[in-house]
């Protein structure tokens, strides 16, 4: 054999050498490999690292997405292989405890039904067909936590909802809830007609607990202490909360300047205003005095304007923060899609302590203003409130999370007073014995979500009346916080992951090319269909007078109707072309980021083969 033919049959057999090596290392050694992307996004943070490596009982995590039709939508595709890279990264660091595996259910089928029933959520599609794209994870016991639809707009938050799923299957006994409050919707068990929307809500998914006014210690095994416009408590309460949030901290804690659904509550036994002195001093973050009224955030409500009549007027002092005004990097608001209904709130003033850090969640605009409780609780009409009005160019806070590590503000155990009765005194001593030894410092990083408002509690500011439908965000906010806090703290550090999306210039310009030929087409369609209904009507008119006759009238409707039918045949024409673009475009990516280096390098191996071969020739 000639040495030029050796040289060729060595580098085609060097590059499917290649090739093989490539797909045998994609199927056997996925954990090992190097994470070359800005941000790591395919590299597990230690957070979740350490939770899926102190897996006790193997889970079981089933991708279901359907393939055939998550094709034709590129931001779904690219995101299902983000999602099975993630899955198998996590799989790799459980040492088989984790087991994937990925499932395209048959429209109308049995497996259909069954993944509907777990709880998956499909996305309509042009074809009618639905698309599957969601998580069903099981583990030993047969229980079964779903994640409903993986979208493309969470992405930054995909490790997250992957490894928190993980911890729940784990442990998937309900966190435990104690609610403390003022207010009566929030004093009455979860189970009552009365009770609060929020609370009949939570107790599907958590164990909840509501304290009366006179509690003398907490549940045990309390996960998440909800604390929502609380009266005046004694100096032992406030020191069970001072070693709770010590202990394990994680609280979600509402307090207000001015609480209306207080103030019209029943008896008047309830405080319009609500704080906690001891826990604001521990924090470092305190409510400020003032009332916060927004004028571009304003809720309309009705308004006498004589005479009978009743308008509707936007009231500066009930406001609606929009997703704009909210986190985008924490888990609580990250995908938010309403409003939420503040009434009348209050705002924080920070001053953090050393090892904490503070984060605003919801902030009015810069355009708000501030007032005093006392006008606030007085019911003022909006002309009023603008009367008054004086923009202070700054965004108050009105939601926010606080983490790090505490300082008590107590130096012992509070002891009952001489002169009290001596049964009470009696009782407390007996929880005392109890309660936790006493700490002075964190024992675990503290997550305390803060809320300025009570109202935005109250089902009068979010629930519909008669139908029982959110209107707003108010009780999602809530349930994301308390899903959130009762978690495990290795998740934390997940809420802020990088987006995968990179911008594609080449991609994004075809797609925006196509698009305005599609609207276009859209926008010509749109108008002949409105040009035949209206010389239909004429038609019609025409022939009720009798000046037309039937087969005139049908044969201009059908002309009417083969146009629509060829726009609609040409916007069909546009879709492909789009598609044919991408695909055409995906196709020369894949070519070079795939098969053209090995090319190249196979090429420059047959190059230096030959100017040896050359260099030999001449020497001799």
């Amino acid at each position: 054999m000639r040495r030029t033919h050796y040289a060729i049959l060595a580098s085609l057999a060097a590059i499917s050498i290649f090739a093989g090596l490539n797909l045998a290392a994609w199927k056997w050694l996925a954990p090992a490999r190097a994470d070359f992307t800005a941000n790591k996004l395919y590299t597990l943070s230690s957070s979740a690292r350490q939770v899926v490596e102190r897996l006790i009982e193997p889970v079981e995590l089933e991708f279901v997405y359907s393939r055939s039709l998550g094709s034709d939508f590129p931001a779904i595709r690219a995101h299902a292989d983000r999602v099975r890279q993630m899955m198998t990264e996590i799989a790799a660091y459980s040492g088989g405890k984790v087991k994937v595996r990925e499932i395209e259910p048959e429209p109308y089928s049995e497996e259909e039904e069954r993944i509907a029933g777990a709880g998956l959520t499909p996305a309509p599609t042009d074809r009618g067909d639905p698309l599957y794209a969601g998580i069903i994870g099981h583990n030993t016991v047969d229980d079964a936590i779903a994640i409903p639809f993986l979208a493309p707009e969470r992405d930054a938050l995909l490790e997250y909802e992957l490894v928190r799923l993980i911890s729940q299957l784990d442990d998937p006994a309900p966190p435990k809830v104690a609610v403390i409050s003022s207010l009566t919707p929030y004093q009455l068990h979860p189970s009552e007609p009365q009770a609060a929307f929020l609370l009949r809500e939570a107790r599907r998914a958590y164990d909840v607990e509501v304290l009366g006014p006179d509690f003398r210690e907490l549940p045990p095994g309390t996960d998440v202490l909800m604390i929502v416009h609380p009266g005046p408590m004694t100096e032992w309460q406030q020191y069970l909360i001072d070693q709770f949030l010590l202990h394990k901290g994680m609280a979600l804690i509402a307090l207000d300047p001015a609480a209306r659904a207080a103030a019209v509550q029943r008896g008047g036994l309830a405080p319009t205003a609500s704080s906690l002195p001891r826990v604001e001093q521990m924090l470092g973050v305190s409510l400020a005095p003032d009332v916060v009224a927004d004028r571009t955030l304003a809720l309309p409500v009705n308004v006498d304007a004589g005479g009978g009549r009743v308008v509707q007027a936007g009231q500066p002092l009930f406001i609606a923060p929009p997703p704009s005004l909210m986190s985008k990097t924490d888990v609580v608001t990250a995908d938010l899609s309403r409003p939420i209904n503040f009434g009348s709130p209050g705002h924080f003033s920070l001053a953090p302590r050393a090892g904490v850090t503070f984060e605003t969640l919801i902030a009015a605009s810069a355009e708000a203003a501030l007032m005093t409780p006392a006008f606030a609780m007085g019911d003022p009409a909006p002309r009023a409130v603008m009367d008054a009005y004086q923009a202070t160019g700054q965004s108050p806070v009105l939601a926010g999370r606080l983490s790090g590590e505490l300082r008590s503000t107590f130096e012992r155990p509070p002891q009952p007073a001489p002169d009290d009765d001596p049964v009470l005194a009696e009782l407390q001593r007996q929880a005392m014995e109890r309660a936790a030894p006493f700490v002075s410092s964190s024992q675990s990083p503290a997550e305390i979500i803060l809320v300025a408002d009570a109202d935005m509690f109250d089902d009068g500011f979010y629930v519909h009346p008669q139908t029982g439908q959110a209107l707003a965000d108010n009780a999602a906010f809530i349930l994301n916080a308390l899903d959130n806090l009762s978690g495990d703290y290795a998740l934390t550090e997940l809420r802020s992951r990088a987006p995968a999306a990179r911008p594609m210039k080449r991609v994004d310009d075809i797609e925006a090319a196509a698009r305005e030929r599609l609207y276009a087409e859209q926008s010509r369609l749109e108008k002949l269909l409105a040009d035949a209904e209206a010389r239909v009507g004429e038609l019609e008119a025409r022939r009720a007078g009798g000046t037309a006759s039937s087969e005139e009238e049908l044969a201009e409707i059908a002309g009417y109707r083969k146009q629509a039918m060829e726009a609609k045949r040409q916007l069909r024409a546009v879709e492909r072309e789009f598609r044919r673009d991408v695909d055409a475009l995906a196709g020369q990516l894949a070519f070079v980021n795939i098969w053209l280096p090995p090319i190249i390098i196979g090429l420059i191996g047959v190059g230096v083969m030959a100017w040896r071969n050359r260099g030999r020739g001449g020497a001799k």
